[in-house]
């Protein structure tokens, strides 16, 4: 029982972080990736809802994702039903995401993109250019994850 449940609440939490990712990468993106200065991005960052979403939605669905993810692969690893090796891989590419999530994505925007005044603007429209570049990519491995956490949870 507790494994159906760990494995839907992490169903849930990624089914959540892709959509969030989809909405910031359609809807919020466009709003502030193009034309940066350092003079009005943090105005653009606050009309798109970039800072709200990074001080209200993400902080919850990150570190619960990140914490579910290592959950899982310990019930995934120690399970041993057709469920395995679903679970098993959707929990390693979630925990990866959020590796780098942590390590490279949080860490930018908060020292640099969110204090942009900071920073040069070349330089800031180089770190922003690759920041929403490489953003979207994220989906793909939460994409797979969600897609295995399915078969995941019909074999379970």
């Amino acid at each position: 029982m507790i494994n159906t449940i760990t494995l839907l609440l992490f169903f849930l939490t990624v089914s959540l972080s892709m959509g969030g990712g989809l909405y910031e990468i359609l809807v919020i993106y466009p709003n502030w990736k193009h034309d940066v200065d350092p003079r009005t991005l943090r105005a653009k960052l606050e009309s798109s809802g970039q800072i709200l979403a990074a001080k209200r939605f993400w902080p919850l669905v990150s570190p619960a994702q990140g914490l579910l993810s290592i959950i899982n692969i310990i019930l995934a690893w120690r399970y041993t039903g057709d469920a395995h090796t679903y679970w098993l891989a959707a929990a390693i590419a979630v925990f990866i995401t959020r590796v780098i999530t942590f390590s490279y994505f949080i860490p930018v925007m908060i020292r640099k993109i969110m204090q942009p005044e900071q920073v040069e603007t070349g330089r800031l429209q180089a770190i922003v250019k690759q920041w929403t570049a490489l953003s979207p990519l994220r989906l793909l491995p939460e994409l797979f994850a969600w897609y295995m956490l399915a078969i995941a949870l019909m074999h379970i």
